[in-house]
This record gives structure tokens, sequence and C-alpha cells, in this order.
């Protein structure tokens, strides 16, 4: 498994540098094409942005670390609950509009979505169209999170599905944002939980 932990690192002013004990690993969306959340971190809030994850997968499966997994941020809006979760964001815009009458569709910020192929629909929480992840991305993430796993000793569970889960925050194992948050939408329905769950499980 190859890691780029030199392109998109960040700076201590992105994140807390104070190693804590990790239990559990939390899948979640970048909600942007490419990079475009990266570079925005570094430009929020003076350069100053502590709402970021130690890892991205990329829809190409390449696998970037932005620091060390032992280290936190804000990323969940909890200091208890982030400092013992890890954080793995996938590059993935998230749900879709139709435009009915183009038969074309466009994102969450209004940006024409050029995927058509990948568009897979499913209602859910209010949304019918999202943006599917890809075979690349599902095996870096399988990879990443085993890995994580062995490094951090975190039990090698799984959540099988991305609806919301009462005192998700004590489970150990590998969850999705949508277990903690009701109005949170990732992963999103493309993303194949039940399988996922059987491949982290079964390698025990």
């Amino acid at each position: 498994m190859m890691i780029d932990d030199s392109k998109y690192l960040l700076d201590e002013k992105n994140y807390y540098d104070t190693e804590f004990e990790k239990r559990q690993i939390v899948l979640a969306n970048t909600f942007s094409e490419k990079d475009k959340h990266i570079t925005g971190w570094k430009l929020r809030m003076g350069g100053e942005y502590k709402k970021t994850s130690p890892f991205t997968i990329f829809r190409n499966g390449n696998i970037i670390k932005h620091y060390d997994s032992s280290k936190y941020s804000d990323f969940l809006g909890s200091k208890s609950i982030d400092k013992k979760v890890i954080v793995i964001l996938l590059e993935n815009q998230g749900w879709l509009e139709k435009d009915l009458i183009e038969n074309s569709y466009f994102n969450w910020v209004g940006n024409i979505y050029k995927r058509k192929k990948s568009v897979y629909e499913k209602r859910w929480r209010g949304f019918a169209y999202w943006d599917s992840y890809t075979n690349k991305q599902i095996e870096s993430t399988l990879k990443l999170v085993n890995h994580l796993c062995e490094i951090h000793n975190i039990p090698k569970k799984c959540v099988g599905h991305n609806t919301h889960i009462d005192g998700i925050e004590y489970f150990e194992g590998v969850v999705y944002r949508s277990n903690y948050f009701k109005e949170s939408t990732d992963l999103n329905p493309s993303w194949d939980f039940k399988k996922f769950k059987e491949l982290i499980e079964e390698k025990k």
C-alpha cells in the first residue's frame, strides 16, 4: 500500500499536535472534486482551519496523508470524541440535483456534474441522486482501514449501514459520519455498506 505523505501535508495550524489513543475510524466525504477541499482548509480562518482529516482517498485510489493519525482535529465538533477518532475522507461530491429539461445533474454548489455514468439513484435523507465511489477508492479504503486498525489496535468491526445510531461514539471500529448526525449524507447510498463490513470483519 502506497501512502503519499509529502504532497499535501498540512501545517500544525490545521490540527492539534497532541497524541491520543484512537478507538474509532470515521469515513466521510470531501464534498468536492480533486484537492479543492485541501485548498479550502488552507484558506479558511486565516489558514488556521482545524476541521480537517489525517487522510484523503482520491477517486483514483491514491491515499494521501495530511498529518499523523495519532493527532486530531475538530472534524466532528466534540473534543472528547475527536481525540479518539481517525477520519478518512473520500473524494465524492455527495448528493446531486437533476435538471429534467436538460437531462443533466449539478452538485450542491450548483456546478455541472460531469460524470453522468457514475450517478447512483436512491432516495435517502431527502435526496435521490448521488455521486458514486470508485472501485479503486473502495480497495484503498479497505487497505488503509486495516492498516490503521493494526497500528492503533482498533477492533476490526464495522457498522453495516449509514443511518443514525444513538451512542455511536462508544462503538470501537469503523463508522460513517451519517451514523453520528441525522442530517449528514456521507457516506451516501452508493457505498456497499454490508459488503464493506464483511471485508473488514473477515480479516480479524
